[in-house]
């Protein structure tokens, strides 16, 4: 999603992006971000490898080249914790990725097993 300032206020808009660096650079020229990209990005519950695979490798690069795109974008990732459900390579990954400084658990809810995380970029 983008948000920006106008005379009304911030906007904010919801956008569908297939999980792939190309997808981002597309995504972000349809909307005339390419050069300054989003300055929010989340994503819930994109990350259980029973039903998803290993398509967290995608959704992290994808989060990587937002990053590289704006380092000041933050990244709201939001993951309910199950028996192999691969938050953790997913989380390994994004935090060895080239453009990515900083992985941070901010919330834990334990009796729904919900961890949200933000991902800043490296400035």
């Amino acid at each position: 999603s983008s948000s920006s300032s106008s005379s009304s206020g911030p906007t904010v808009t919801a956008l569908p992006l297939a999980w792939s660096r190309p997808s981002v650079r597309d995504l972000l020229s349809s909307v005339g971000r390419s050069s300054r990209g989003f300055d929010y990005v989340l994503n819930c519950d994109c990350v259980y490898e029973p039903l998803y695979g290993d398509c967290w490798r995608e959704l992290a690069d994808v989060i990587d080249e937002l990053l590289r795109v704006n380092p000041e974008c933050v990244s709201l990732t939001s993951v309910e914790r199950r028996t192999a459900d691969g938050v953790d390579r997913f989380l390994d990954r994004m935090r060895c990725s080239p453009h990515v400084g900083s992985v941070e658990r901010v919330n834990v809810d334990e009796r729904n097993r919900i961890e949200l995380y933000v991902t800043r970029g490296v400035i």
